[in-house]
């Protein structure tokens, strides 16, 4: 799976954790794509550490069907992340020290695009960290999960970590 900084029905957990935990070692440390949020000096000094993601391999965020996705994962494989959309740390958690993390859901249409109409916030460690996140999201490009040599609509869950230290070296 190619996976850089910048799935059927319903994808079992069982599907999706290996997912998540390449795509979690894949953006440690990417959320300063894109620069800033209005804060140009360093990092406050009393930097609170990374909040660890809980297990939410158990967690579903579309319960609808969701048309267009296929029915079988034979032969199907994952979309990969080929640029996250523009990532900005919100200036109240820079002033704040604050570093973290927001996970989402989404469907990765056959060309490779996010579907504006299927995206869910799973989980994020802080409130400031949700919109800036799905902001991002909005705009990634993927290549495309592919199926019997043609492209289709995947489902995605995508973890956005904001560091404190990767935003400053941006900067």
């Amino acid at each position: 799976m190619l996976l850089s900084c910048r799935p059927a029905r319903w994808l079992t957990a069982r599907c999706l954790a290996p997912l998540a935990l390449a795509t979690m070692a894949a953006l440690s440390g990417c959320a300063s794509r894109g620069g800033g949020g209005g804060a140009t000096a360093a990092p406050p000094t009393a930097v609170k550490a990374m909040p660890p993601i809980p297990d939410l391999s158990q967690v579903r965020t579309f319960t609808e069907a969701i048309p267009g996705l296929p029915t079988t994962k034979a032969g199907l494989t994952a979309a990969a992340l080929q640029q996250l959309g523009e990532l900005r740390y919100p200036p109240a958690a820079w002033d704040q020290g604050l570093q973290g993390w927001a996970v989402y859901d989404f469907v990765v249409t056959r060309d490779g695009s996010v579907d504006q109409k299927y995206i869910r916030l799973v989980a994020a460690s802080d409130d400031l960290f949700a919109k800036p996140a799905e902001d991002a999201v909005r705009s990634a490009r993927f290549a495309p999960a592919m199926q019997g040599g043609s492209g289709v609509a995947t489902l995605v869950r995508l973890p956005v970590y904001f560091s404190l230290d990767q935003a400053a070296r941006r900067r």
